[in-house]
């Protein structure tokens, strides 16, 4: 019975570290590409929205100079460059990263433990 249950032990703590060599490689892989990208997603969404600023700002500097064409004109040019209100979420930003605690503590634990049943069962005389 105590063969078993080491035998079961062992295979979980190889499962585990197993698992665990996967998330160090492919999941962190992963997991620094969609750091990269949301970085990228975010500084692109802050220079749109700058450049609006700075547009609606000469809009502004226009007007109060009672320069109204040249406002509407400039207006009209920068049209297009108005960001959207829509607050769009970028999926890459929510990709958590990789955890290697539970895996490495069930490894850790699994093989100790699985020694320790091993030891226990003797031979038999």
């Amino acid at each position: 019975m105590t063969k078993a249950a080491a035998v079961i032990t062992l295979i979980i703590a190889l499962v585990a570290a197993g698992y665990l060599v996967y998330e160090s490689t492919v999941v962190r892989t992963r997991y620094e590409t969609a750091a990269l990208a949301c970085t990228n997603c975010t500084t692109v969404k802050e220079a749109a929205e700058a450049n609006w600023r700075s547009v609606e700002s000469s809009i502004a500097t226009l007007q109060s100079k009672k320069k109204y064409r040249e406002a509407e004109k400039l207006a009209r040019d920068h049209a297009a460059e108005k960001p959207l209100n829509i607050d769009v979420p970028c999926l890459d930003c929510e990709t958590p990263p990789p955890d290697y605690t539970r895996l490495g503590t069930v490894a850790v634990l699994g093989a100790i433990l699985s020694a320790i049943l091993f030891g226990a069962v003797k031979p038999g005389k």
